[in-house]
């Protein structure tokens, strides 16, 4: 959810707020997607993202669990579901915030954009990091504070909202990523304190214990000889709402709902109470006292003087007679999710055989207990309070910078709802977006309902009481995507972009046949008559969104859809057919001979060639480079080395030996490799297990050496020049993401015909992007891989060829997709260069993971594309 500006308040009297803890030893429950997107900004130090560097990512996951383990931390993930209405118009808004950043394609704008998959991603390390986790129905935060309180345990999360539940709250911010040894004895009186070097050199290795000590405090011989006390640990911060509400008078714990209601959160806007705002006077405020604090403050000191059922009346008696119901029952829902205790998750991972828990509250009682806590709202006049601002604050104030507010301080203390969010929000918090009339932020109502329409409490209508087991099972494991719950409550679909290009059609386009597919199977097996749902999508060279219904959705003529009789191939099969493949009969019977792990991302390359025209051979080629590098050479060398130079480094006598064994011996075997038209046929598992375990390591070394240069960007940056990244690439990539993503989706639901996608094993998108950029100016591709990239790896470059032609044969077209590609230019172009250039190229630096290779073949700066489809377009060059 998220509370404006708590955040930074807490951040700012962190002293205060956040008490030092060490976490070791105990449960922990997860906010998930809130670890997923801190995890990746975290990813960014290593790589740069560029829509998918899902191998690194899931390296990242993997060895967070693993510090937990080496901690004792026993983790439970609790990971978001669908959407629900009240969070429709901060999805809108965080859509096109993301849109409007991508214009320029500049680096810094567009790292931020969260891969498509990077929660399947995440998901898939959880599993092998033997995690317990479960999904929600829709969103996580309320089950995650049950949880905790009912095991006992902290929250790691990074949003704002658990400062105001009722839950041990560990900031992800404040969590080290070091993990630490402790050895002190029983009183704690005296004690030593180490780093666990978790990777360590060859010559630390000798040590036993792998710690190196950074700290001690009093008497080392009673550390050592006495009883002691040894332990690992992570540091950081630990809140609880004893530290908002006492020691010191603060506030009562009954009152913190309130307040959140009072500061705005996703049940109710500040705009709703605006009339309240208003109706407090403005004294003289000190302008060294940020804008949030003021207003945090004010709210937290005149709530102190009330009680829960005052302060509410108070609030009310601002409200207009006509909408004093509706606000009332505003607030009602919003106190409903502080107080709610009904636990799914609790019965999911198995913790409740032993304990006794007591029954949740059903929606009626609940009602009946908040209202007889805040008391009934009639229509009664009584005298409405004044609230002086400058006596609230009257001790925070500097009396030589003291000013008397006007309108516009009026509008920055209590920062009323049409404030930019964009000045509001603070890092990892939730914001809610401004509302204007005219604007592209549509509020969306789930299935017609208006949640300010009814009486009384407003219930809670997104739940998965009426999903049957067996979508249940595969939605709780997280086997599918969160977007299914929108699409079976709602009969809503929206379409987060990626990195893309803004000026063309977004990249889920051609999956739109997918998506009705997998809308189909689920109206299908709840027996719904619904036949439409609605797209929320970008406009096209515009930062504004869009609805589409997509309507008329059903399965195809002469099939059925059963749960009950998985798994479903010929679901799959009409979807290749219907895309225009006019060999999907024979392809479908040839994947039967790929290996395992490949079949559905093969299906996923045949299908984006076929159906997004601006793939050509380079795109392709670039896809399968990639695969072999994840699945032939990492695993073969299992090297996480992703530098350049220090990798060749570490191996530069080794890799210098076997190019010159290679000079000597390698030229027949090379030709023969080079001229031999590879075959279709040969792409099955003999095939594939023969390269995996008989390749040489000293092919696969020079390979890798190769190869590794494309895991970082070509930053050959002048000056204050941004690194400008090209959109018709990226463009072209994200629809690849988008229908590996959208199968991903479709597979469960069909019962597993084939195995789903682990794209850490398969996808690197800045990998494909350099790759397909390095080779998509040359005339003939393989003739370029041969005596370039692949030039010491001949078992590869066969298998390469293998693995294209077999893409080739299902899309012929591919071959006559236009390209344009290099060549020298017949004059060069005189060169005029003046003093500042000179000098300014004389102080550049040169990167530190530089492109090129003393055995590369590059393009120089006086070469101009020529299409090769056109003979005629070399004569442009004459003149």
């Amino acid at each position: 959810m998220g509370v404006r500006g708590l955040t930074t308040f807490i951040g700012a009297n962190a002293a205060v707020y956040l008490k030092p803890h060490e976490l070791h030893d105990t449960k922990l429950v997860i906010d998930g997607d809130n670890l997923c997107v801190q995890l990746f900004k975290r990813s960014q130090n290593s790589s740069v993202p560029l829509g998918g560097n899902y191998d690194v990512y899931y390296r990242i996951v993997v060895d967070f669990f693993e510090k937990l383990r080496l901690v004792n931390v026993t983790p439970y993930v609790l990971l978001d579901g669908g959407y629900e209405s009240r969070k429709m118009a901060i999805v809108r808004y965080r859509m096109q915030q993301r849109i409007q950043k991508m214009k320029g394609f500049h680096l810094p704008s567009i790292k931020l954009a969260t891969p498509s998959m990077l929660r399947e991603v995440f998901v898939d390390a959880l599993t092998a990091s033997g995690v317990s986790f479960m999904r929600c129905a829709f969103e996580a935060d309320d089950e995650v504070a049950i949880l905790a309180r009912k095991l006992n345990c902290p929250v790691l999360s990074y949003d704002s909202d658990f400062y105001i539940h009722n839950v041990q709250y560990i900031p992800f911010v404040t969590l080290s990523n070091k993990v630490f040894h402790k050895v002190s004895d029983k009183a704690g009186e005296n004690f030593k304190i180490g780093i666990v070097e978790r990777k360590q050199s060859k010559k630390a290795k000798n040590r036993s214990d792998g710690i190196k000590c950074v700290a001690q405090y009093g008497d080392e011989d009673a550390i050592a000889d006495g009883e002691v006390e040894a332990y690992h640990y992570l540091d950081c911060c630990l809140y609880t709402i004893d530290h908002l509400t006492g020691p010191h008078e603060r506030l009562g714990k009954e009152m913190v709902p309130l307040f959140a209601v009072l500061l705005g959160n996703d049940y109710i806007e500040r705009r709703v109470l605006r009339p309240f705002y208003e109706a407090i006077q403005i004294g003289r405020v000190n302008r060294k006292i940020n804008r949030h604090e003021r207003r945090l403050k004010v709210v937290l000191k005149w709530l102190q003087n009330h009680t829960l059922q005052s302060a509410t009346r108070a609030i009310i008696r601002y409200i207009k007679g006509d909408r004093k119901q509706m606000v009332y029952r505003q607030i009602l829902t919003a106190m409903r999710g502080y107080n709610c205790e009904d636990c799914t998750s609790l019965h999911y991972f198995g913790l409740d055989d032993n304990q006794t828990v007591p029954e949740p509250l059903e929606d009626e009682e609940l009602e009946q207990e908040l209202q007889t806590q805040l008391g009934e709202v009639d229509a009664e006049t009584e005298p409405k309070e004044d609230i002086d601002v400058e006596s609230l604050l009257d001790d925070e104030r500097v009396q030589d910078d003291l000013v008397t507010a006007s309108d516009d301080d009026k509008e920055d203390i209590l920062s009323p709802p049409n404030v930019s969010c964009a000045e509001e929000s603070a890092e990892g918090e939730e914001e809610n977006p401004p509302r204007s009339e005219g604007s592209d932020v549509e509020e969306l109502t789930m299935d017609g309902h208006d949640p300010l329409a009814e009486q009384g409490l407003i219930r809670n209508k997104f739940t998965d009481r009426n999903w049957p087991e067996w979508f249940k099972a595969l939605y709780r494991a997280a086997r599918v995507p969160r977007f299914l719950a929108d699409l079976l409550h709602s009969n809503l679909f929206i379409n987060y972009p990626q990195i893309e290009d803004i000026r063309k059609p977004d990249s889920n386009e051609q999956s739109i046949p997918i998506l009705r597919t997998i809308f189909a199977i689920l109206k299908t097996a709840f027996k719904a008559n619904t036949t439409e749902f609605k797209y929320v999508t970008r406009r096209v060279k515009s930062t504004g969104l869009m609805n589409i219904i997509i309507s008329d959705v059903s399965l195809p003529e002469g099939t059925t859809y059963d749960p009950t009789k998985l798994p479903n191939v010929i679901l799959l099969q009409k979807l290749y057919e219907e895309s225009g493949i006019e060999q999907w009969q024979d392809l479908f019977r040839t994947i039967k001979s790929v290996p395992s792990n490949l079949r559905l991302y093969f299906l996923a390359i045949i299908y984006w060639a076929k159906n997004c025209n601006s793939v050509n051979l380079a795109h392709v080629h670039a896809v399968i480079i990639c695969v072999m590098q994840l699945q032939i050479v990492d695993k073969a060398l299992k090297s996480l080395n992703r530098n350049v130079d220090q990798f060749r480094q570490q191996n530069q006598s080794y890799l210098e030996q076997q190019r010159k064994t290679n000079q000597t011996n390698d030229s027949t075997s090379v030709e023969k490799n080079k001229t031999t038209k590879p075959s279709t046929n040969e792409f099955n598992r003999t095939f594939y297990n023969k390269l995996s375990s008989g390749t040489s390591r000293a092919e696969l070394m020079l390979a890798y050496d190769e190869l590794i240069q494309h895991f970082s960007l070509n930053e050959k940056s002048y000056g204050e020049r941004k690194v400008t990244i090209e959109p018709e690439t990226m463009h072209t990539l994200a629809c690849f993401q988008s229908v590996c993503f959208n199968l991903y989706a479709l597979t469960p639901l069909l019962g597993y015909p084939y195995d789903n996608l682990h794209m850490h094993e398969l996808y690197s998108s800045v990998f494909v992007y350099n790759v397909y950029e390095r080779i998509k100016a040359r005339a003939d591709l393989y003739e370029y891989e041969h005596s370039s990239m692949l030039r010491n790896s001949p078992a590869l470059l066969a298998a390469l060829g293998v693995m294209v032609e077999f893409v080739q044969k299902y899309v012929p077209e591919l071959k006559e997709r236009k390209r344009a590609v290099k060549v020298k230019a017949k004059e060069k172009k005189l060169n005029k260069t003046t003093p500042q250039v000179k000098r300014t190229a004389q102080t550049q630096v040169a990167p530190a993971n530089d492109w090129e290779t003393k055995n590369d073949t590059t393009e120089s700066d006086d070469e101009e594309f020529v299409d090769t489809n056109n003979k005629f377009s070399q004569l442009l060059s004459t003149g």
